[in-house]
């Protein structure tokens, strides 16, 4: 099968996304996989911060050419007015991809890729995984109103309304729509533990508490740094970057805070060997819609580590938690969960097993991507 995919942001970048997963998984299958991909770009983005990342034989990057005055000037909604951009670049790329031979499926992930459902070759995919129109309103800023966001819900609509399969990563955003969805959730890849770690000499004190993932609006940065102050025999390492990190950094700073380790964006590759430096892992968010519908990621990781957990209380983890996971709303309750969890080591090691387990079972990507190959291949056949 080959399996096309317009990416919004640069493959090889600090951020590694359930799409690299996805398509790692499909590629090692022996699928075949087109990704289409803007130029560079000068960004804090994560999407953009570019590293060596090797890649499968079975997947092809594709440069698209965009206007590069749009693309390399600051501007009025910055973010919203590039993905434009680089969408109707991608499609006018997939046309000719079409013309001249075509493709088995189309994976859609995004509101401006619309125009994508109009090309006849392939299966569409519309993957919802995120917020949309909670992410739209927060890019909009003071910008944001009832005309801009009712036309792109209406958008939303279509995409999901014309698309062959729909997606959806969380059962939260499952409910959002009417009509048939496949759940895919996020997962963790296994066979990356099972070869074995490179063990980092970081030279921190024990214990340590752990936060990995993006410098976003949607994580609670105040919580973690309050419990951080809270808790100063302990080493907090945050692992990450992203448009937050300098303000963090500041606060850091500013709080005089020594016992916060900010390491900047690593890559994917290193991310198993930092969380397992880690004596407990956070899973904090900011708790505002796009949190409550998120299935993150680096919750299968840390889980996948045998780490004890603690995290914000989130509407889908009530779908995922099998009471292994420790919960904390605010920096004094985040300062006291990790404390019980020194106190009774046994207990807590107990609860990272059974969340080992759970993950194990229903959260690799291997049986994801294989679950998603088959919903792809019953469209096709039908």
């Amino acid at each position: 099968m080959k399996i096309l995919f317009p990416y919004m942001g640069r493959w090889k970048a600090v951020n590694w996304t359930r799409y690299h997963s996805l398509l790692n998984c499909m590629a090692e299958m022996g699928h075949e996989i087109l990704i289409l991909q803007p130029p560079p770009l000068r960004s804090m983005e994560t999407n953009f911060q570019e590293i060596d990342v090797e890649l499968h034989p079975n997947i092809t990057l594709l440069d698209v050419e965009v206007n590069r005055f749009f693309w390399e000037r600051e501007m009025p909604l910055n973010k919203l007015v590039k993905k434009g951009v680089c969408s109707l670049a991608s499609f006018r790329m997939a046309k000719r991809l079409a013309a001249s031979g075509g493709f088995d499926a189309v994976l859609l992930y995004n509101i401006p890729q619309y125009p994508f459902l109009r090309i006849e070759k392939g299966v569409k995919i519309f993957d919802y995984a995120d917020d949309y129109m909670e992410m739209l309103a927060h890019e909009l800023g003071a910008l944001s109103n009832p005309l801009l966001l009712g036309a792109g819900s209406r958008l939303l609509d279509r995409m999901v309304r014309e698309s062959d399969i729909v997606l959806a990563v969380s059962h939260m955003l499952a409910a959002k729509i009417d009509g048939n969805v496949e759940v895919i959730p996020n997962g963790v890849d296994l066979k990356k533990i099972e070869a074995g770690l490179e063990r980092l000499d970081l030279g921190l004190a024990r214990p340590v508490v752990g936060f990995l993932g993006a410098f976003e609006y949607f994580i609670d940065f105040d919580v973690i740094l309050g419990a951080a102050s809270r808790l100063p025999h302990c080493t907090f390492l945050m692992v990450g970057t992203g448009r937050e990190w300098e303000r963090v950094s500041a606060e850091v700073r500013g709080r005089g805070l020594e016992n916060v380790v900010l390491t900047g964006g690593v890559p994917h590759a290193k991310v198993f060997s930092y969380i397992d430096a880690m004596d407990i892992c956070l899973n904090v968010f900011r708790k505002i819609p796009i949190s409550h519908n998120a299935c993150p990621i680096k919750l299968f990781e840390y889980l996948a580590m045998k780490k004890p957990v603690i995290s914000t209380r989130l509407d889908e983890l009530r779908h995922i938690d099998r009471d292994f996971l420790f919960y904390a709303d605010s920096a004094e309750e985040l300062a006291g969960r990790v404390e019980e969890i020194l106190s009774d080591p046994s207990r807590a090691s107990l609860r990272a097993e059974r969340g080992y387990a759970e993950t194990a079972a229903n959260f690799t990507w291997q049986g994801i991507a294989e679950r998603l190959l088959s919903v792809i291949e019953r469209a096709a056949g039908g």
